[in-house]
């Protein structure tokens, strides 16, 4: 008698992993998937050209800290 209950078992999981498989498939966007124009113009980045050093903000809890 456990035999064929487990085999029902294993029959419905493969079943609804089918069925999710299948579902989930028909999930995903349609059409291109390349990104997008983008609205604002891009330039290409220079290496020679270092970020500023920004000066450092002080917080409120700093006072409590020192």
């Amino acid at each position: 008698m456990g035999g064929k209950t487990m085999d029902s078992a294993w029959r419905v999981i493969v079943i609804v992993a089918l069925l999710l498989g299948v579902g989930l498939s028909a999930c995903g966007r349609k059409g291109s998937l390349e990104a997008p124009p983008s609205k604002v113009p891009t330039t290409r980045a220079d290496p020679e050209t270092r970020m500023q050093k920004a000066p450092d903000r002080r917080l409120i809890i700093d006072r409590f800290l020192e």
